[in-house]
């Protein structure tokens, strides 16, 4: 097939994951080729584009705590891409407050900053977003918020400036012969790689012929923008209710608001990771609106179904496909564990050597065997539990 484009390595998707992936294999000082592909540059399609930036690092799996915390040290590299701001969360009931004190316990081992403090404490933190009475606050002041647009901007951008190509072009199919990746279509021609990465999000498995079933589900979430207010001096850490799946944060001159606390909705993505209104939604905010004081006046200016993956235990898949040599995958990443899971695959594409605890839990191969109806009930069945996973932290 002749190729219009010659690489080493050609990366399907631009959003922070695949950027962060070719900014690292950049940076190994080598002379590989690599390409970087994807339909949209500006602005970003996929769920990058619409992040809420929320940046919470304790995870109960210990994978997800570890390449959080490495996706951090990355961010606080970037001028602008993250501000530590510090995060909240915020018990109703007893039970609640027994389960936030297991989790500072836990952060505390993971050697997280958490700090139990007094409802009192909190509510002074954020008064403009916390209302009420709670049993427990726990704070982690380590945490806060990712521009997640322009920590993409900039990994692309050191990534141009070391060679790598940015190829605005739809990819239509994989080319693999005998077991072997040697290509990818695009709109824009064939693109020539002995390794291509999928990193194309709620799409990967679009992309994917894998006969390894990759549970990749697109799900419906709702958020808002409230209207615009004045730059606040002091910024406001992030809030989380969990026992009530509700969550939000100031961007600045605005409030954001989102909830999980509504039925799953799989929903196939088209052209971009914003998916039309469920109705059921709007029942959703109102409710998850109660927990802001009356005196910040929130109003919705804008609400949207931002798509985004789930996987039966919670976990990315971050690795090579098994059944063809050179096709690696990098996918169902959050913003939070974006730059920690691209280093890593980094390591295994050069031939490093990696954790092995690590490669075993994003393995995407680790579902072989499995029949995708249950994996896609799996993955549903989790949604409203999105901060726990149910993998192994061995």
């Amino acid at each position: 097939m002749q190729a219009s484009h010659t690489a080493d390595i050609a990366v399907i998707g631009a959003g922070i994951v695949g950027s962060a992936l070719a900014y690292f294999l950049s940076s190994s000082g080598d002379s590989k080729k690599i390409v970087l592909i994807d339909r949209s540059f500006t602005p970003l399609k996929g769920s990058t584009g619409h992040a809420p930036g929320f940046v919470g690092q304790y995870n109960e799996s210990d994978v997800l705590t570890r390449l959080a915390k490495d996706t951090v040290n990355e961010y606080k590299k970037i001028p602008g891409g993250f501000d530590v701001v510090g995060g909240l969360e915020l018990a109703t009931s007893p039970a609640g407050a027994d389960r936030l004190k297991q989790r500072h316990d836990s952060a505390k081992r993971a050697g997280l900053e958490a700090e139990l403090i007094s409802p009192e404490k909190a509510i002074s933190m954020a008064p403009a977003l916390m209302q009420g009475d709670y049993t427990a606050a726990l704070h982690f002041a380590g945490d806060g918020a990712a521009n997640a647009i322009r920590i993409t901007t900039f990994f692309q951008d050191e990534a141009r400036a070391r060679g790598v190509q940015l190829l605005q072009a739809d990819a239509t199919k994989i080319h693999e012969a005998n077991g072997q990746v040697n290509g990818v279509m695009t709109t824009a021609g064939f693109v020539q790689a002995k390794k291509v990465v999928i990193a194309t999000g709620i799409w990967a498995p679009e992309l994917c012929s894998s006969q390894t079933p990759i549970p990749i589900v697109p799900v419906a979430h709702p958020y808002m923008y409230g209207e615009y207010h004045e730059l606040s001096a002091h910024k406001a850490p992030w809030v989380r209710w969990p026992e009530h799946h509700v969550y939000a944060r100031d961007h600045g001159t605005f409030y954001g608001l989102g909830s999980y606390d509504h039925p799953p909705f799989a929903q196939q993505p088209s052209e971009t990771a914003i998916g039309s209104w469920i109705e059921d939604f709007t029942a959703t905010l109102d409710t998850a609106m109660k927990f802001i004081p009356e005196q910040t006046k929130l109003v919705i200016r804008e609400k949207f179904n931002g798509i985004f993956s789930m996987t039966p235990d919670n976990m990315p898949l971050v690795g090579l496909v098994a059944e063809t040599a050179g096709l690696y995958m990098a996918a169902a990443v959050w913003v939070t564990h974006a730059a920690g899971s691209a280093k890593f695959l980094t390591q295994l594409i050069q031939g490093e050597a990696v954790d092995g605890t690590l490669k075993k839990a994003l393995d995407p191969n680790r579902f072989q065997g499995r029949e995708m109806k249950e994996l896609t009930q799996e993955s549903l069945d989790g949604y409203n539990h999105i901060y726990k996973t149910v993998a192994s932290s061995e």
